[in-house]
Order: C-alpha cells, then sequence, then structure tokens
C-alpha cells in the first residue's frame, strides 16, 4: 500500500478504483513478457529492448493517466489484493522494505495532507463506468495534461508571449506564472486546500483569469456564477458546491457584491472567505480580502501538492432554459481533452490573438480560454458586450480566431455595424451558444473579407459536440452544425428509442471523450440524462441531412402538444423575428382546457413599435406559416430573460415584466 495512508489523503475513492484500476494493472509489472535473462547477462541493449514488454514503474503510470503517484500505488496494490492469492508470493514482501527507508523521505501520516468530505463528495462526480474510462486512457484522448502544465510550459518556452490583452494592458506568460503562482500560495495559506471549491463572480478581465488560473494550480475547484445572479440565485448553488471562497467584483452603485458575498456567510456553512477585486481606491470592506493584495504579497514557493488530470477541476451550473440549474464537473481529462481533440479544426498557433464573446463564467468561455492556453496564443478580453465595443476591439485589438453568440453577431447587424468596420484580422470565427439564423451566419461571413466562418454546437455537459469544418462550403458553414467533432459520436433518437432515419427530427444523444460521467448530487437528472453505455441525452432536437451533416431544430421539451399534434416553436420563432417591429421573439406552451396546451408568443418590441396578435399572424399567413402553427396569445415583454450566452430563458417568460 502507500504506506498506511487513508483513501482521504491520497484522494481515492471506490469509483476511482473502478474507474483506473483495470488500466494500471495492465500497465504495471503484473504483466511482463520477457525472453532470456539480459538482466544476468547484463545485456543493456536487450534490457532497452524489452523494457516496453515488462511494464510500466507507478510514476510513469502515474505520468501517463494524469494521477498522483500514491493515487497510482494504491489503485495498483488494491489490484493486485483481488486478484492475487497474497499467501503463494511470501518472497515478494522480503524485497525491498526498509532496507530502502529513507528520513529525509518520510512524512508522518498525522502530518499529511487529508483530502475534506465534502472534496471526496464531489471526486464522485467523476466516476465513470470503467469500459468509457479505459478506452478513452487507451485511445489517448485522455492524458496528464492540466491546466497549470500548460501555463508553465508556455512560461517556460515564450516567456515574453502575450498571454492576455485586456483593458489593464498586456500580461505576459511569464508574468501570469508569476503573478498566479503568487497568489496560489496566498489562497494556500488562506486555508484553502486541493479539492476546495472557490467561487469567482468576474467578468472577462485579467482579475478572472489569474484566479482560474492560482485555484486550478492548487488543485482546487473553480465554481463560476454569472454577473447577473444576485444573491437570491447563488446562495443555493454555493451551499451544492461547499464552496470555501468566493471572489467577487468590487461594489458599484447597482450591486453591492462583497457585502452580499459576506452576508452569504451565515446561510451557506462552508463559505469563509471572500476575495474582492480592487476597487478603484484599493479598499476593500472589513472581512473581506484583497485579491490585488493576496497576489503582490504571496510567496513564489513551488506547490507542493500540484493537482493532477484526474482530479476535478471546473464545477459549472447549467445556464440552459430549465429552471434547475445542474452541477457539472469536468476534470482536466475531460476539460482539455476537447481542446485537443478540436486543435485540427482550428490550427491554432502562438501567434494567433483570440476573442471570445462568451463570459468565461459559462464553459463555453472557459473553453475559449483554455484554447488559446493550449497553443499560447494571446487572449483578448472584453469585459462586457455591446455592438460597438465589440467592433471596436476587433478592428483595434486584430484577433485572428473569433468566438461569438449569434445574438452577438444579430446585434452588430441590426445596428448596422458589420459594413462600417475592419474585420480584416479574423481567419476563422466560430458561431456557439443557441441556434444561429443562416442570414445572421452569411451576414458575418461577408463581413470578414479574410475569414471564413463556422459553427460550433456545444453543451457545459461535453464543450464542443458538433462543428462544421472551416473549409467546407459556405452552406455546410452557415446553414448547418457539420458534424460531430473529432473522436465524438452523435445520434438522433425517436420518443420510442429507436434511432430516426435521416431527414427526420429525433434527440440529439452525444458521446465523447469529454462528456461528463454525471451531475454532482442529482441522481434523479442523471437517471434521465445518461444513458448506460455512455451516451448522454441532449434535450436537443436534431436532424441528421443526408450529407452527414446536423441542425438542431429545438429543443425536446419546447415542444407544444396542441390537441395531441406536436408543434416544434424554434421556426415559427425564427420567422417573427424577421417582422420589423421585433427585436427578439419566443413562444411557448400554456395550459388549454380543450387542446391541452396552445402557443403563447412572447416578444420584445424593436424601439418605440407596436405590433398586434392578428398582424403577426397576418406576417405568418404571408410566409407561408400553417394556420395550426400560429400562436394565440400575445405578450410584449420589456425584457427578454436571456442566459449568459445569450439564449431565452423560456421557463421565466411568464414572470418576465411586460412593457
Amino acid at each position: 500500500m502507500t504506506r498506511g495512508l487513508k483513501r482521504n489523503q491520497v484522494g481515492i475513492t471506490e469509483e476511482m478504483i473502478q474507474t483506473y484500476g483495470q488500466t494500471i494493472f495492465e500497465l504495471s509489472h503484473n504483466y511482463q513478457v520477457r525472453r532470456g535473462d539480459p538482466v544476468r547477462e547484463m545485456n543493456w541493449d536487450e534490457i532497452e529492448k524489452q523494457r516496453p514488454g515488462t511494464g510500466m514503474s507507478d510514476i510513469e503510470i502515474a505520468r501517463k493517466l494524469g494521477l498522483t503517484h500514491d493515487q497510482t500505488t494504491y489503485i495498483r496494490t488494491i489490484m493486485e489484493r483481488r486478484r492475487f492469492d497474497r499467501h503463494k508470493y511470501h518472497r515478494l514482501y522480503d524485497l525491498g522494505g526498509g532496507k530502502r527507508y529513507r528520513k529525509e523521505r518520510y512524512v508522518p501520516h498525522n502530518e499529511r495532507f487529508t483530502f475534506r468530505p465534502e472534496a471526496l463528495a464531489l471526486r464522485k462526480a467523476l466516476d465513470f463506468d470503467p469500459r468509457i474510462s479505459s478506452k478513452h486512457l487507451k485511445l489517448g484522448h485522455w492524458n496528464g495534461d492540466t491546466v497549470a502544465g500548460w501555463l508553465e510550459k508556455w512560461a517556460d518556452e515564450t516567456p515574453d508571449a502575450i498571454a492576455v490583452r485586456g483593458p489593464g494592458g498586456d500580461m505576459t506568460y511569464a508574468e501570469a506564472d508569476n503573478r498566479s503562482l503568487r497568489l496560489a500560495n496566498a489562497l494556500l495559506g488562506l486555508g484553502i486546500q486541493k479539492g476546495d471549491v472557490v467561487a469567482i463572480q468576474l467578468p472577462n478581465t485579467e482579475e478572472f483569469v489569474l484566479p482560474y488560473l492560482a485555484v486550478t494550480r492548487i488543485g482546487a475547484v473553480v465554481s463560476t456564477l454569472h454577473m447577473p445572479y444576485r444573491a437570491g440565485e447563488i446562495e443555493p448553488l454555493l451551499r451544492h458546491a461547499s464552496a470555501r471562497a468566493v471572489v467577487c467584483a468590487p461594489a458599484t452603485g447597482s450591486y453591492d457584491a462583497p457585502a452580499a458575498m459576506l452576508a452569504l456567510r451565515d446561510s451557506v456553512p462552508t463559505l469563509e472567505t471572500v476575495i474582492v477585486a480592487a476597487a478603484p481606491d484599493g479598499r476593500v470592506p472589513d472581512g473581506a480580502v484583497s485579491l490585488q493584495t493576496l497576489i503582490d504579497e504571496g510567496p513564489t514557493t513551488a506547490i507542493g501538492n500540484p493537482p493532477v488530470a484526474a482530479d476535478p477541476a471546473i464545477l459549472c451550473f447549467t445556464s440552459g432554459t430549465s429552471s434547475a440549474p445542474k452541477a457539472v464537473v469536468h476534470s482536466c481529462h475531460t476539460m482539455l481533452a476537447n481542446n485537443r481533440v478540436t486543435a485540427s479544426l482550428y490550427g491554432m498557433t502562438g501567434d494567433d490573438v483570440v476573442l471570445g464573446g462568451p463570459p468565461f463564467t459559462h464553459a463555453f468561455g472557459l473553453c475559449v480560454l483554455n484554447i488559446a492556453l493550449m497553443v499560447g496564443a494571446t487572449s483578448l478580453l472584453m469585459p462586457a458586450f455591446s455592438p460597438p465595443g465589440l467592433m471596436d476591439l476587433i478592428e483595434k485589438g486584430k484577433p485572428s480566431v473569433l468566438f461569438v453568440a449569434p445574438a452577438h453577431v444579430a446585434a452588430c447587424m441590426k445596428a448596422g455595424l458589420l459594413d462600417r468596420h475592419d474585420l480584416s484580422s479574423v481567419r476563422i470565427a466560430t458561431i456557439s451558444g443557441s441556434a444561429c439564423p443562416p442570414d445572421v451566419a452569411y451576414a458575418l461571413e461577408k463581413a470578414l473579407p479574410n475569414g471564413s466562418v463556422g459553427q460550433m454546437w456545444g453543451m457545459t455537459e461535453c464543450f464542443m459536440g458538433l462543428h462544421t469544418p472551416f473549409d467546407g462550403p459556405a452552406a455546410v458553414r452557415c446553414e448547418t452544425l457539420g458534424g460531430p467533432t473529432p473522436t465524438f459520436e452523435a445520434r438522433m433518437v425517436g420518443a420510442d428509442g429507436a434511432i430516426v432515419p435521416d431527414g427526420e427530427d429525433g434527440e440529439l444523444e452525444i458521446r465523447g471523450c469529454s462528456v461528463i460521467a454525471g451531475y454532482f448530487g442529482n441522481d434523479d437528472a442523471n437517471r434521465l440524462a445518461f444513458t448506460g453505455d455512455g451516451w448522454f441525452r441532449t434535450g436537443d432536437l436534431a436532424r441528421r441531412n443526408a450529407d452527414g451533416t446536423v441542425c438542431i431544430t429545438g429543443r425536446v421539451k419546447d415542444l407544444i402538444n396542441r390537441g395531441g399534434i406536436k408543434i416544434n416553436p424554434t421556426d415559427i420563432e425564427a420567422v417573427i423575428d424577421t417582422h420589423p417591429a421585433v427585436l427578439m421573439s419566443a413562444i411557448a406552451p400554456v395550459p388549454d382546457e380543450v387542446l391541452g396546451e396552445k402557443g403563447c408568443l412572447y416578444i420584445q418590441l424593436r424601439g418605440n413599435s407596436k405590433v398586434s396578435l392578428e398582424q403577426i399572424c397576418a406576417w405568418l399567413a404571408d410566409k407561408g406559416v400553417a394556420k395550426m402553427k400560429w400562436p394565440e396569445q400575445l405578450v410584449v415583454v420589456a425584457e427578454m430573460p436571456m442566459t449568459p450566452t445569450r439564449k431565452i430563458v423560456k421557463s421565466a417568460l411568464a414572470d418576465a415584466p411586460r412593457a
């Protein structure tokens, strides 16, 4: 065993043994193929030649699989105990032992690091079916890469390259490495340790990037909180995550984040530390800690118990349109694998400048941040979106790679800005976050004289799952989502569980190296979302075309059952959105005594425009939409409830403020 250490000191669960045990056993010295006796004969060339067949050491296996040395040794020993009759191997127990004991290497057990119970509970969300984990490990989809490892690589190889460019100026990779190391040690000094959850509620600024790098550097877990959230939304998320600390922005006229977070310590039992990004005067309220002070005063000593790829890295709550967010835990295995398998699509290098529209508090935003880090590129930061702000940033910051949501492009279109700015620096642009009308994708393509537009479908649970090739025909890139991301699989399934033929709608199911094992602390959701053979039920309706490309056609839960006829509102909303008086629209089902359900149209008007239900129906009739699909109620809202990636939250429409 690992010198008598307990499981909570090594960070091991029974599920981890099930996940990694067979792979470790097969890679270890337990399986050996030897020819002759080159060791006795001191035939060094033959020893080296036969080395691959004699298995790997524990430390070699640990590096390959992204585990710690102790975790590998513990799991290997457990597997040996379960497979061998130990009474037949007395001689093995006489090898090594105390003869190799060195006092300077020994740490008393009562002084060893111990995971908190909450940290071990969180690890259970990474309990993959052993068949799935073995597949990804053997195929190399999962390896030992970590966020900290990528940062340290570029700090060593290209220290003067720009890692982050934002409103506060440039930060090189060497500076990012130094500052995040100082902050990491300062966090350890505050009592935050490996496996603890640290929540961050900050915009896309350097103040977000450094805590993200520092928290993952010590093996703690980053949990993101969207900027519009207030105490009522934040409290249940912090409680569910058992967060130990939170990093937030200074107080503003509309929101006193530090005061809100400090007050939450009374209702979130685990919450101890509130860290505040610097206010203009550098002050933070009593009871809080200054982020800048931690960075300035933290030591630069090496982290003594660094994370490995199998450790939990991020905990995100789904920002989807359901009313009950679900907790998604990714390790660096699943999180960074997605960046690696999409590398061939993007062809990025350290010379690229990457601008992401989505917030870093969303999985899409973190994916963009990580893909730049993977190749040592520059992340160009946009703290808040506005159409003029985005266009100006592209023109002045000259990004070569752009990630945006359809709403970003549509807003710039409607403001008439796409044709008035120089977007010539953009080489490739990815649109994702929600369904994109083809005219929006084509408009962006037209505005990029040297660029190609592509589309991507993804979810918090799997990151990038479908993707168009950037060198494909415009019709594929602007009108479809392409096909599965490299190494991924996708299928469309009907209500009866059978795979539907091409051309028909079905629920999209996805399988791949970045799909999570399950939601944290939500068994009911897991039973509904995951099949027994590794498929994830996305809840999206999709159709596979004859050429193999995929189109999202709606959401399963958004279907309106009108008298037994299922109506998909997505296409109807797209037609209504083209009405000159409509800024955006959404159709949701409402109860009906006769039909069971009928469609209620919610619209946000453009400027001072006005429109009636009759006028909307006349517009639909003129566009050839069947009468049975027309909405039967109209509600005008002051503002659509939106997710951070600009998707309409249909479950919140009924409570949205009226215009």
